[in-house]
């Protein structure tokens, strides 16, 4: 994830969330994915943008739009958050297969 140094996230970029049981049982890829998912639609039916999303197997790109009004970009920072909460919580249950990393731009 990397935020923008005046505030609010600017990427989340998800990948290697799989190998907790094989393909079509690992539910921390489910619980990872329906998130990313969930967020992506929150950012375009909720918040009215379209983010830059690139996905493929085990991977999951998502990147914000620079120029939000402020309104835009509150709504942006609360689901951003929402997600990043979501995927802590998964993480501490699932350490060895999730990691987060918040990256600040400079």
């Amino acid at each position: 994830m990397h935020v923008d140094p005046f505030g609010g996230y600017r990427l989340i970029e998800i990948s290697g969330h799989a190998g907790y049981d094989e393909y079509g049982k690992d539910i921390v890829c489910a619980a990872v994915s329906a998130l990313a998912q969930t967020m992506a639609l929150g950012l375009e039916k909720v918040v009215g943008i379209k983010a830059k999303i690139k996905k493929k197997d085990g991977y999951f790109l998502l990147k914000i739009p620079k120029d939000l009004s402020a309104e835009k970009a509150d709504k942006v920072n609360i689901i951003m958050e929402t997600f990043i909460l979501g995927i802590e919580d998964i993480s501490k249950s699932y350490p060895s297969n999730i990691q987060v990393d918040v990256i600040e731009e400079v």
